[in-house]
């Protein structure tokens, strides 16, 4: 067990949710990946063990958030928890009529300026600490200004007081910003009113375990059989990356730390690279090539029961040499 995916209602923190599963599992370490603020709703994938150290294998993918923007007001926090600091005259209905055309200007490679409660550091602090602390930022925020793309735009409901979009974006978007800054572009001003994510590349939220709230307004914990029916194995939460299987006698030297060499043709392979279908003898065989040393291929290598995240590069006479870099289960 390593991988839950949770459906997390709106209200409470993700830190919340975490403490909650690991109550129910009573588990020692648990963690997330990409927090979801309080007001926002939809998946949260949930790691137990030492799976929370494969999150910078697994947060790369795109994501898809539903969210609304409320016209009207505009919040420091740019979502509806905040103070409001600016106000306007709602759109007007040509603009929304010619709404395709704004969000044409918001898809592809943007810049971004992300919101001042913010998770980004500022001399290793969080933006959102100095905020809290002082209702300012020691910094202009145009300095954090960012580039990110957004894959897709899709109108799902809108009218003068709102409008509600899905999203397909990269790694990196907030979300609050673009809400912000597509109603300044239909002549208005606007707050996030309402966000739900609905996909961490590449689980959706509809698989995901959904949480409720009870009559306290508390997480009801969930009972750990349904959580253990619902997890996924560690290499779940990078499936696209190649599985190995490893001789059991090499385990005492990948927990050492120390690189491995293998002949090609003794990998045995779960889930193998990519074919080079060029390379290949012949139509019906496959050849796996490994990029030359200084690109290696992060893989996942299983010995015995213990699972490793490795660099897999190639070294001289068809060899392969294996790196260990995180100890997983």
């Amino acid at each position: 067990m390593s991988l839950i995916l949770i459906d997390k209602p709106e209200g409470p923190t993700s830190h919340a949710v975490v403490a909650t599963i690991k109550r129910a599992l009573k588990a020692e370490k648990v963690g997330h990946l990409g927090t979801l603020d309080p007001f926002a709703s939809g998946l949260l994938p949930i790691m137990i063990g030492n799976t929370a150290r494969l999150s910078d294998e697994a947060m790369d993918g795109k994501k898809g958030y539903l969210f609304t923007i409320g016209f009207g007001h505009e919040t420091d926090t740019l979502d509806p928890t905040g103070r409001v600091i600016a106000s306007a005259e709602l759109p007007e209905q040509n603009s929304l009529k010619n709404i395709d055309k704004v969000l044409e200007q918001f898809t592809g490679l943007i810049e971004q300026v992300p919101p001042a409660y913010s998770a980004l550091k500022f001399n290793g602090m969080p933006l959102y600490e100095y905020m809290r602390a002082t209702g300012k930022l020691p910094m202009d925020i145009e300095s954090k200004r960012r580039s990110v793309t957004i894959h897709s735009l899709e109108v799902t409901d809108a009218n003068c007081e709102q409008l509600t979009l899905r999203v397909i974006c990269s790694k990196g978007t907030y979300v609050r910003s673009l809400a912000r800054d597509i109603a300044r572009t239909l002549g208005s001003v606007g707050t996030c009113i309402k966000l739900r994510r609905e996909m961490v590349e590449p689980w959706h939220v509809d698989k995901a375990l959904k949480l409720s709230i009870d009559e306290s307004g508390r997480i009801a914990a969930p009972d750990a059989a349904s959580l253990l029916e619902r997890s996924l194995p560690a290499w779940a939460v990078a499936p696209s990356l190649p599985r190995a299987r490893l001789n059991e006698i090499l385990e005492a030297k990948l927990l050492s730390g120390n690189p491995i060499a293998l002949p090609e043709n003794e990998m045995m392979w779960d889930f193998p690279p990519e074919p080079a279908e060029s390379s290949a003898k012949s139509s019906n065989e496959a050849v796996f090539v490994v990029p030359l040393a200084d690109v290696p291929v992060k893989i996942f290598a299983r010995c015995n029961d213990t699972l490793f995240l490795c660099e897999l590069t190639s070294a001289e006479h068809n060899m392969l040499k294996i790196q260990p870099r995180k100890r997983i289960q």
